[in-house]
């Protein structure tokens, strides 16, 4: 691509649309063209709107928003047929199937979490899991008090991927408040904490016989998620129609290491 890739950005108006959007501006290979959320106080800007339908051309959709908004923005983002970037958390099945659906013709690319250590954190939890396929697993998952959705579409994502590498029947347990029972073998439990300004913390933990093991990433700040969403944004911008997630963009990386 030889012009700057032109970047709408969903969700601007919140925390990290506000992150993302100096980075983009301070970027020479990226171009912020519009920034879109229906809680837009006032047209400030020429890229300020209230509705995505109403946005210039773009390259690239950049979407940290809520459900609704992504949900709302599937039609038009099939009419342009521009890439995607989902970070969304807490969407549906129903709509995630339909985003799905895109990538037939277009790029695709969705993510819970944008951080490159979450997505190396993803890897080995994998390789761990088919590992210790008989031990217990647990994920402990903290996030600020204003997080709407629990557990994180993280924590969800790493409990999915471990499951999976298990190879095995394996329950996603959220509450055991009303069990009077032992803890069976073929679960995995999501403990989520909420309080204060946490970013983001999430462990991946399993108890064996006499030993135990842990996989811990911190988020800091949420920078870390800004600078995974543009280095997301160069990736795709050069990739065919599909569905992708952090796992290809590590595949990547690791095949030119």
């Amino acid at each position: 691509m030889t012009h700057p890739i032109r970047i709408a950005l969903l969700g601007a108006f919140g925390r990290m649309g506000r992150t993302i959007a100096p980075l983009v501006d301070a970027a020479s290979d990226l171009e912020l063209v519009a920034c879109v959320d229906v809680r837009m106080p006032e047209k400030t800007t020429s890229r300020d709107f209230s509705a995505l339908e109403d946005a210039p051309e773009f390259d690239l959709l950049i979407d940290f928003s809520i459900p609704q908004a992504t949900e709302a923005a599937i039609p038009e983002m099939e009419r342009r047929r521009a890439s995607w970037l989902v970070a969304t958390t807490g969407i549906s099945q129903e709509v995630r199937d339909r985003i799905t659906a895109l990538a037939r013709r277009q790029p695709v690319f969705m993510a819970s979490n944008t951080s490159l250590g979450v997505a190396v954190m993803q890897r080995l939890c994998a390789q761990a899991a088919a590992a210790f396929a008989h031990w217990d697993c647990e994920i402990v998952e903290t996030h600020h008090r204003n997080k709407l959705d629990a557990p994180s579409g993280t924590a969800l994502s790493l409990a999915q991927t471990i499951a999976t590498a298990r190879a095995a029947r394996t329950d996603l347990v959220t509450d055991r408040s009303q069990r009077r029972e032992i803890r069976p073998n073929d679960e995995i439990g999501i403990a989520s904490l909420r309080g204060g300004t946490v970013v983001g913390e999430h462990s991946a933990l399993w108890f064996g016989p006499g030993e135990r093991f842990e996989i811990r990433h911190t988020a800091e700040n949420r920078d870390i998620f800004a600078h995974g969403a543009c280095q997301i944004a160069r990736w795709i911008a050069n990739q065919p129609e599909g569905l992708y997630g952090m796992d290809n963009l590590v595949e990547d990386i690791l095949r030119r290491v």
